[in-house]
């Protein structure tokens, strides 16, 4: 939610090159690092970025403006109307991670004395969003509450309530990215812990060109992690098969080993013990310290 402008012509980087791929975000994405991999993976070709408005995604798509676009699902999509199954009637589309979402908070107010926040401190609060967006305050306030709230001002975009966030008009919650994104110095975040995820897909035509679809088909390959030589396709992004890890890691083990002969397996078979081990004691381990650590103050 956000107006930062795209280039010019949309199917051109910014030298103005004609773009063989045109990758849009909506804002809040950080998508930096897959647009540097897939121009190492493919030198020659051209990616265009395109900042995008988050709800001119459909738009974008169906003009032929962006091929692919990285896009928010609602916290609480409407079954068969703004959820997955419903846009993919329309769109292809990839899950690829869930955002948390955080309520937005003066500097000096006192909810920023707790952690996280959750829900049930905000039922007092005045929330400058719909209700609808965030159904689990509303399950918790009087009934009819909702409509004693006083009208919401105009606001186009998440940066739009967080200025008047930092006006003293209310709170707000987003996805935390969001609030990264709009950061002010007046202005901090807390993660509201039992407020749906907010899901962040790859979303495209499903009558791209042939070429087309290769194209993005490789891009979703490198946001996934698939490798340069994996196979393309519904099957992309999935995890190589148990005998493929095996012999991947006996290839490994060969070629880290400094000597060749009758030496080669009989370390081969008393590495993984030692080894697993050692890994054994020192995950336990971690594990305990990492689970105490991971309520309270880490999560601020």
């Amino acid at each position: 939610m956000d107006e930062a402008p795209g280039p010019q012509d949309p199917a051109a980087d910014e030298t103005g090159t004609a773009a063989d791929l045109v990758v849009a975000f909506v804002p809040g994405v950080m998508p930096g690092k897959w647009f540097f991999r897939w121009r190492d993976r493919n030198p020659g070709r051209v990616l265009a970025e395109r900042p995008l408005e988050a709800e001119t995604w459909r738009e974008e798509l169906g003009e032929g403006s962006a091929h692919v676009c990285f896009v928010r699902l609602p916290p609480h999509p409407r079954p068969d109307v703004d959820d997955l199954a419903a846009l993919r009637r329309s769109f292809r589309a990839v899950e690829l991670y869930a955002e948390q979402q955080v309520v937005v908070l003066p500097r000096d107010h006192e909810l920023t004395l707790l952690d996280e926040v959750p829900v049930a401190e905000l039922v007092d609060e005045v929330l400058l969003q719909e209700p609808s967006t965030l159904p689990e305050r509303d399950r918790l306030r009087a009934p009819g509450a909702s409509a004693a709230d006083a009208p919401l001002p105009p606001i186009r975009h998440a940066r739009d309530a967080i200025e008047l966030v930092a006006a003293g008009l209310g709170l707000v919650v987003v996805p935390m990215s969001l609030a990264r994104l709009h950061h002010r110095k007046d202005l901090v975040h807390r993660v509201v812990p039992d407020a749906a995820t907010v899901p962040v897909l790859l979303v495209w035509p499903q009558d791209l060109p042939e070429e087309q679809e290769e194209l993005v088909q490789d891009f979703v390959g490198v946001v996934r992690g698939r490798g340069l030589n994996s196979s393309r396709g519904s099957g992309a992004g999935a995890a190589p098969a148990p005998e493929e890890r095996a012999a991947a890691g006996a290839k490994g083990a060969k070629a880290s080993s400094p000597r060749g002969g009758a030496q080669t397996p009989q370390r081969a078979r008393r590495g993984p013990v030692r080894g697993g081990a050692a890994g054994g004691r020192g995950g336990a381990r971690g594990g305990a310290k990492g689970g105490r650590r991971s309520g309270g103050r880490g999560r601020r």
